[in-house]
């Protein structure tokens, strides 16, 4: 049979059993060659990314950049020593894109910044974890952590905001898209060797960042500082101890009795080193700041600002902010203050602050032209009296700044001071409104906390297609019918080819 040998019209079995082990080993032969071609393909694919990951180069062809980092923010992460956490608590939606196409971009630029995203709706319990750890306000919100150092980022934080109407009731709408320089700033905050630190005066009646009381506490307060990245501990004063030299910034809130000549010296000569300070005062409460803020140029009134027609709550609320680094926050935002009292700029005439180095005092928060000062504040109901009272607009805040121009230059730093007439509006109860914004953005000026890394705001230029009701029917027809039949008609034609 062929060439096979045959005996007795039988195969020789040895012939069968060697062609059979030919075919094994041939096939043996394939299969350890297509295995030996996995393993190859697989570890040049390894080795592909390994040196992928290692050596890449990334290129933006996006018309506004959005998948680059700036220069400023390059060379922060590049000084980075230690590890930097970001926790994006968002909801779905623009925010939470928007935060993480930029958080990949850091993470792109180093390994030292690591991202986690949580979803405050189905992570309830790690989100309760996170709050117990670290000062959240708010469910929605960006944490920028590295070791205990910690700064909370709302997600108006990332954007600027215009009205997008003249009237009163118009809405607001986003016009650029800050973000890198928030979450860039907050990263320098919490990797700095020191964090900035408030101390709070007690020891006269002052309200205490640790009482969680409803409208006399200031723990709601206290919890907006530590956000920033800032400590605050209590203070008591005496001779022996004075104020702490590493004190950024001493507050003053709402003192009921009167303050001890030695401690108003010791707060006098902590701004006399370039101090800062924030004092809060309640109305109808002598203190002995009255007199000595004199000193400093600000007149503090023993009367009650009043503003018919724009009360909220019991409170009297102030809309009319003048622009200063202070006030930055307050663009189109209110305030609700609780009887306070007139705080306006005065003439320095005598003493070691007058001349030419004399403080500059500037109005911050300002009733309408028909508020008043009532001076007879005891006796109800509050009428203006012309000759006795004063007429608005009256100021309720100011802003003081003490020192040489020339010298900021050489790093000398000058004195700053906030006096608020009112210590209500930071209770824990009424943080309405622009209360809390107002009250960190004085502090951040005191402590010239602008954006650390200067990077420029990304505008938003809305995407607008113009085209007609026409050309929208064909633009369906050709989504709708068009794709599908070109598809059809090509596979058509391949069958028709194939038939042939």
């Amino acid at each position: 049979m062929g060439a096979m040998a045959v005996s007795g019209g039988r195969v020789h079995g040895s012939d069968l059993r060697r062609r059979l082990r030919r075919m094994r080993r041939r096939r043996m032969g394939v299969g350890a060659s297509l295995l030996l071609s996995v393993v190859l393909a697989a570890t040049c694919a390894g080795l592909a990314h390994a040196l992928a990951r290692r050596h890449y180069a990334r290129l933006d062809l996006s018309r506004d950049r959005r998948h680059s980092l700036s220069e400023a923010t390059l060379d922060l992460l590049g000084r980075l020593t230690n590890t930097v956490e970001v926790v994006v608590l968002l909801r779905p939606g623009p925010e939470l894109d928007d935060a993480l196409d930029l958080l990949a971009n850091y993470q792109a630029a180093t390994p030292r910044v690591r991202v986690r995203r949580l979803d405050p709706d189905r992570e309830v319990a790690a989100v309760n974890g996170m709050a117990r750890r670290w000062p959240l306000a708010s469910v929605e919100c960006l944490v920028v952590a590295a070791g205990d150092r910690v700064r909370v980022l709302d997600p108006g934080d990332l954007y600027e905001e215009a009205p997008s109407g003249a009237g009163p009731g118009s809405s607001r709408v986003r016009t650029a898209f800050r973000g890198e320089a928030a979450i860039s700033s907050a990263i320098h905050e919490v990797t700095r060797t020191k964090a900035p630190v408030v101390y709070a005066l007690t020891g006269h009646g002052e309200r205490s960042p640790d009482d969680t009381e409803r409208l006399r506490g200031l723990a709601a307060a206290a919890r907006l500082i530590r956000r920033e990245g800032i400590e605050v501990r209590p203070l008591v004063l005496s001779e022996d101890a004075g104020i702490p030299a590493d004190c950024s910034v001493l507050l003053i809130a709402g003192p009921r009795s009167r303050l001890p000549q030695p401690v108003l010296d010791m707060v006098h000569a902590h701004l006399e080193r370039n101090g800062r300070a924030m004092i809060l005062l309640e109305g109808g409460t002598r203190t002995g700041l009255e007199s000595w803020l004199r000193r400093w140029g600000v007149e503090v009134g023993d009367d009650r600002v009043v503003d018919e027609g724009r009360t909220l709550g019991g409170g009297l609320l102030i809309t009319r902010f003048l622009r200063h680094g202070a006030t930055e926050r307050m663009r189109d935002l209110a305030c609700v203050f609780y009887n306070p009292r007139s705080v306006e700029p005065a003439e320095v005439t005598a003493g070691p602050v007058a001349g030419a180095d004399r403080p500059r005092v500037v109005r911050l928060a300002l009733t309408s032209d028909h508020g008043w000062a009532e001076a007879e504040y005891s006796t109800l109901p509050w009428v203006f009296h012309e000759g006795r009272d004063r007429r608005g607009p009256v100021s309720v805040a100011v802003a003081v700044e003490r020192g040489d121009p020339e010298e900021w230059a050489f790093g000398i730093r000058p004195a700053r001071l906030v006096v608020v007439g009112d210590c209500a509006f930071v209770a824990n109860g009424a943080m309405v409104s622009g209360n809390g914004d107002f009250f960190i953005g004085a502090l951040n000026w005191l402590l010239e906390r602008r954006e650390r890394v200067d990077v420029p705001p990304r505008r938003i230029s809305p995407t607008r297609i113009d085209i007609s009701r026409v050309g929208l029917r064909w633009l369906g027809l050709a989504v709708v019918g068009g794709v599908p039949g070109a598809v059809a008609l090509a596979g058509l034609a391949v069958w028709w080819r194939r038939r042939a």
